[in-house]
């Protein structure tokens, strides 16, 4: 089973940045290592989360994106969990964060750990609508790389901009083609592995 959970947190502007920061590690209570240039957007998208201890990484990507293409990673799917030294995203080998693509290099108990497990999660935010999501509980499991396009999902919501979201693990969501050629920015913070499930009402 998927327990796909997502809730939004606050409003803030997204900055113009042009460019692809991945995963950069922070301590969630010491905010500054991260460049002066994110810093206060980060400092707004973590103000409403009740623990902030541990490491957590940034992802920023801003790019113009022509219309019917994608900015991030299309079809179904859930994020998972960062696991250090094979989750290695910034190094561009993905290690199954790809439907389909490198998957093969987690063992079942690494999958289950990045892709099962009720801890962890992300927040993110974008300055343009174009991120379906899915809240609910579902049938069956994530396959390689997290790819979700198999489970049979039913109505899904449009993320709204300027919103920050909170995703757990397992936050079924994808990326769709733009309606428009649009600059898109896209800010992501990957949770600690460990970081409780978020329940509070904001």
């Amino acid at each position: 089973m998927i327990k796909s959970i997502s809730k939004e947190l606050n409003t803030i502007q997204i900055p113009f940045y042009k460019g692809e920061l991945s995963m950069l590690p922070f301590n969630l209570n010491d905010l500054t290592t991260i460049p002066n240039e994110f810093r206060e957007t980060v400092e707004q998208m973590v103000k409403n989360l009740p623990d902030k201890l541990g490491t957590a990484f940034l992802t920023v990507h801003g790019k113009f994106v022509k219309k019917s293409k994608t900015l991030r990673r299309g079809a179904p799917h859930i994020d998972g969990n960062f696991i250090q030294g094979l989750s290695d995203w910034s190094t561009g080998g993905g290690n199954g964060w790809k439907v389909g693509e490198n998957g093969f290099s987690l063992t079942s108990e690494e999958h289950k750990l990045s892709y099962e497990n009720e801890n962890g999660g992300m927040l993110m935010a974008s300055n343009y609508s174009a991120c379906m999501g899915w809240n609910g509980t579902y049938k069956g499991k994530a396959k390689e790389g997290g790819d979700c396009s198999h489970i049979e999902l039913g109505k899904g919501f449009m993320l709204n901009p300027n919103i920050v979201y909170y995703g757990n693990s397992q936050f079924i969501h994808e990326s769709l083609p733009l309606d428009t050629d649009v600059f898109r920015v896209l800010y992501r913070i990957t949770l600690p592995i460990d970081y409780p499930e978020l329940n509070i009402e904001i």
